[in-house]
């Protein structure tokens, strides 16, 4: 019985699943056009995050369609395929949506390939360009494009001939029999038929789904688009992680991470060391090899509303071929054999015998695959095509190679393979082609690849070989030789060498006697238990020897060498954490290796942060004010009013907007935000917060008119917030929060907060805005929205008053020693105390420009705020003629994930002192504040008042440094409900009481604009312009540092406040 689209299964009829399925894709064929739908519905709606940074699904498909137009400029269109080797970041997936925009096709590159593996991508794509930012990465002949230079373009390419979803989309990299890899040609239709209406993964706009795959998988696909065309967010790894491990899935959760795709062998370990970590998770997909029966049980006991899907396929079938919803009778025996399931929508399943025959319901046989996913060949590999794509009763299938089985119920079942291919954690190898590739060493003469397990769930690769002399190499010229041409998966461990390889009966070598050869190498590499009694007394040694199976490890011993893979290193670090209460992460121990490097990091690394524990009692209950709270109530104490304690947000709101809902919405958000219905009483000797109840703590919603013939937001944003500059929070009877809506037309509307610092901070914006856009949503249906959930600030503040002994025992001491010379104040003193009159200036650097000034700041291992730290420390070096500037800069203060959607001040000041910055050459000075950036971050969880009153710096000016330098997030912008355009409306305080201060505003094209403000009693216009000025130049050489093409920086206008 053929199988077709339909999604039939031999012997048994198509599934009504599989018979919807049939007809047109609702939302369209091809992966750009679905995600463009969702930025045309829900504009507003994050689709990428990686850390802090966060794109909504308009930024996303606006600045793909501008690289598309880079992109076309340069040939590139329909039936191309275009190689992308880039880090993973909200940057890489704007160009891959852009590659797909043109009709073109993607290639996603792993940067740490080894240049073999490179090679064979562009021979096999024949590819027009290279996308990339490390020059190293490309090879003569190829041009290479950096990301600054696609985001130059047109708004995007000229209209396309109609394309369907039959074409190429992406490939797919796997291990190939010949010795050379094979790129499975992946269509649009293959993605979209798995992860768009499949009821056995349900996925829906508030899914927020986790990217942590490598980038050429497949399981990259399935994390990266599954949230996309749904409407959902796609949080990326951070990109300086190698692999996913305890600590980094908990912070994912803690930013709202809902769905998972895991290996099953990943899945095992987070299963063992972390099993808490499923319980906020609702969709958990695993696969790539047999599922543990033991494992899913253990979760599934704890966490029943949990969805657990086992998901089956190859890459040749685009992401999964079929899936099954695991029940706990599944998994009631530890050795059950979980389903494999049915196919997924518009696919079809056929088991045949050796001469392709379909086999009887509850017989083994090879499965072959058909339908929408299947690959449309390998690229430029005809051979390897037409041997494992065949055409059965008319349609083509792909044979698999796999075994499997129909069960009474009509589930498949997974049944080992038909040929020598098998998985080593999740990742395909074909034996054949390691094999190919040792051999090209020029001294071995003969050997063959096998899969060992001589520990249960510890498989590793084997390699027994015949030198051409007789005499062994030894294992690390192996493994280095190795390296240069092989993914790490597919590096064996394991090394024996024989004078020749045993044969069977066919002159042909023999897998039976191979496998005792192998497995005694393994054992020899374990050996016998120590016998050193300082290594016995050892307990993180002993763990560890445990965790390898390696009994006579030395503390000096590299673990790699010693067997561990990358889920060992997930386990280490889980365990090291555990033991001594630090942090480190895998990244640590692929760099380290050693036991005795892993103790010595842990010994000087920051402290597990543990969760921020939730108080029964939310209403009516006192808590101590944070440090940072109680910065902003004693400035406000001693400058009632002042405008610096303050923030004045506007919004315009385009579009037609019900009133009486917004203010409705308006106490939601209030309800929804406990700092926001927060009064500040002095209580004996020390002020504490009290929570309001909803009822008692109501924001009027002003609705106001401005002057007539007023048309401009930014000029009536300053009339309407005029008054509130001039009255002062009473903030013992007062929330911290006002409100008011002026009507400008019918369908336009601008909206002013006035909120007191010390219930909020630039995080905090976009957390509000998400709920008061909700909040309007809901009650727009007549709905009402939830309350509060998770942790609220107050339990915040006696969370930070428990753990600050702690946090300042740590960083104390590095403090002490950075700070032990403060650098003489670079500024000439203010000619007031208090406040004064606010002056700006305002330059503008475009998206290309930026991108060129923070790549050079990541290509040094910095954040985007180190380069322009420098590049003010360069400024401020050069107008001043100083070798040496002490800066500030701020860190979120936000230490564990749980706080991400609290509203609440969290920023605490960092101090960065910074030498040679008027005269060290761009690259060493860039290294310098890197280095000192990431130092003062590391130790950023002490609150800046303690370290003041600890270390008692001089007083007379602001201790320590004088000029602060920020990078904020983005002004928020976008759809606030259906019809609403939001825009915000920036409103300069009037006065101020810092002496300088640069702040970069992203903008939405990825630009920015740098704000210099100033007291206008402090440094004069012409210095001031001539400060900035040569902050432009710094920008400018450090941008190109390294980077010869980067574009200079411009301003674009200067205005004086």
């Amino acid at each position: 019985m053929a199988a077709g689209p339909g999604a039939a299964v031999t012997g048994v009829a198509p599934t009504d699943r599989a018979d919807a399925a049939t007809g047109p894709y609702h939302h369209g064929d091809r992966i750009e056009q679905v995600v463009a739908r969702y930025a045309r519905i829900t504009p507003e709606a994050v689709a990428v995050q990686q850390g802090e940074r966060r794109l909504s699904y308009a930024e996303l498909v606006s600045r793909a369609d501008r690289i598309a137009g880079a992109l076309a400029a340069r040939g590139v269109g329909p039936g191309d395929f275009v190689p992308v080797c880039l880090p993973r970041s909200v940057e890489l997936v704007t160009v891959l949506l852009g590659v797909l925009t043109t009709g073109a096709a993607y290639v996603a590159m792993d940067p740490g390939w080894p240049p073999d593996r490179r090679a064979t991508v562009f021979d096999g794509t024949r590819c027009r360009l290279l996308v990339a930012d490390n020059p190293g990465a490309g090879r003569p002949g190829v041009p290479l494009v950096k990301y600054a230079d696609l985001t130059a373009g047109p708004d995007r390419p000229a209209p396309l001939p109609a394309l369907d979803g039959a074409e190429p989309a992406c490939v797919f990299y796997t291990s190939g029999s010949t010795g050379r890899p094979k790129g499975a040609v992946s269509p649009h239709r293959g993605t979209i038929r798995t992860l768009v209406g499949h009821p056995d993964i349900p996925l829906s706009p508030t899914s927020v789904f986790l990217q942590a795959a490598p980038l050429p998988w497949d399981g990259f696909s399935l994390e990266l688009w599954a949230p996309l065309l749904n409407g959902g967010r796609c949080q990326l790894l951070e990109a300086h992680l190698p692999a996913l491990d305890v600590e980094a899935l908990a912070a994912a959760v803690g930013r709202g991470v809902n769905s998972l795709w895991l290996t099953s062998s990943l899945f095992n370990v987070l299963a063992d060391e972390a099993p808490e970590l499923f319980g906020r998770i609702r969709l958990l997909l695993v696969g790539g090899e047999r599922v543990s029966a033991p494992h899913v049980r253990r979760v599934l006991d704890r966490f029943p509303g949990l969805r657990l899907v086992n998901g089956y396929g190859p890459a040749e079938s685009t992401i999964f071929t079929t899936t099954h919803v695991i029940r706990p009778s599944d998994v009631a025996d530890p050795d059950d054999d979980v389903p494999i399931g049915r196919p997924v929508p518009r696919t079809g399943i056929r088991l045949v015998d050796g001469g392709g025959r379909p086999v009887p319901v509850g017989s083994v046989g090879e499965i072959l695959v058909s339908g929408d996913g299947l690959a449309t060949g390998y690229l430029d590999d005809p051979a390897e095509t037409a041997r494992a794509f065949v055409e059965l009763a008319g349609v083509r299938h792909y044979r698999t190679g796999d075994l499997g089985y129909l069960d009474e119920e009509g589930l498949l079942r997974y049944r080992g393979r038909a040929d020598r291919q098998f998985k080593v954690n999740g990742v395909r190898i074909e034996p054949g082609e390691v094999e190919s590739v040792l051999m090209a060493h020029p001294r071995i003469a003969a050997g063959a690849v096998l899969r060992l397990e001589l520990s249960l769930g510890r498989p590793e690769l084997a390699m027994v070989y015949s030198s051409h002399d007789g005499v062994p190499l030894t294992d690390a010229e192996l493994r280095a030789f190795a390296r240069r041409r092989l993914l790490p998966a597919m590096t064996p461990t394991v090394w024996r060498h024989v004078e020749r390889l045993p044969l069977g009966p066919t002159g042909k070598v023999d897998p039976v006697a191979l496998r005792p050869l192998a497995e005694q190498a393994a054992g020899a590499r374990r050996g016998p238990a120590t016998t050193d009694p300082a290594d016995a007394a050892d307990p993180f040694l002993t763990d560890v020897r445990r965790l390898l199976d390696v009994p006579h490890l030395a503390a000096s011993d590299d673990v790699f060498q010693a067997g561990a893979t990358s889920l060992d290193a997930v386990r280490l670090v889980a365990r090291a954490m555990d033991r001594f209460g630090r942090r480190i992460t895998v990244a640590d121990v692929h760099r380290v290796r050693t036991v005795d490097g892993l103790r010595e990091l842990l010994r000087g690394g920051a402290p597990v942060v543990a969760a921020v524990p939730v108080a029964d009692e939310r209403e009516g209950s006192a808590a101590p004010l944070s440090h940072a709270q109680t910065r902003f109530w004693m400035a406000e104490q001693t400058m009632s009013g002042a405008a610096d304690n303050v923030v004045m947000l506007a919004y315009l709101l385009d579009g037609p907007l019900d009133a009486e809902v917004l203010d409705a919405a308006l106490q939601d958000v209030v309800r929804r935000h406990p700092a926001l219905r927060t009064v500040y009483e002095w209580t004996c000797r020390l002020p504490e917060q009290r929570v309001l109840d909803p009822a008692a703590a109501r924001v009027t919603l002003e609705r106001v008119t401005g002057p007539d013939g007023c048309a401009d937001p930014v000029e009536l944003a300053r009339l309407v917030t005029a008054d509130w500059w001039r009255r002062p929070f009473d903030l013992e009877r007062e929330v911290s929060l006002r409100a008011r809506l002026c009507r400008m037309a019918e369908d336009r509307h601008l909206l002013c907060l006035n909120i007191h610092h010390v219930a909020f901070d630039g995080w905090s914006e976009q957390r509000l805005l998400e709920t008061f856009g909700a909040a309007y949503r809901n009650r727009l249906v007549g709905r009402v929205p939830d309350g509060p959930s998770g942790p609220s600030y107050a339990d915040y503040s006696r969370w930070e008053r428990r753990g600050l002994k702690q946090w300042a025992e740590d960083e104390l001491p590095f403090w002490r020693r950075t700070l032990r010379r403060p650098m003489p104040p670079v500024l000439p003193a203010p000619g007031s105390t208090g406040e004064a009159a606010r002056r700006e200036l305002v330059a503008r650097a475009s998206a290309a420009e930026v991108a060129a000034l923070t790549g050079a700041a990541r290509r040094h291992g910095g954040p985007p705020v180190a380069a322009l730290l420098a590049a003010v420390g360069r400024g401020l070096g050069r107008t001043f003629d100083v070798p040496d500037v002490c800066l500030g800069t701020v860190t979120a203060g936000r230490p564990h994930p749980d706080l991400d959607d609290v509203v609440g001040y969290f920023v605490n000041p960092l101090v960065v002192p910074v030498a040679g910055v008027r005269d060290e050459p761009a690259g060493a000075l860039l290294d310098r504040v890197v280095d000192r950036t990431a130092a003062a971050m590391a130790h950023g969880r002490t609150p800046f008042d303690e370290l003041v009153r600890v270390l008692a710096p001089p007083r007379d000016r602001h201790p320590w440094f004088q000029v602060w330098v920020v990078v904020q997030h983005a002004p928020p912008s976008g759809a606030f409900a259906p019809g609403v355009a939001l825009r915000t409306v920036r409103v300069p305080p009037p006065t101020t009481a810092l002496e300088l201060m640069f702040e970069a505003f992203p903008q939405p094209d990825g630009g920015w604009d740098l704000v210099m403000l100033r007291r206008s009693d402090g440094i004069d216009d012409g210095t001031a312009g001539g400060l900035l000025a040569t902050v432009r130049t710094a920008m400018v050489e450090l941008a190109g540092e390294r980077n010869p093409g980067a574009a200079p920086i411009k301003i674009e206008s200067v205005n004086s406040d």
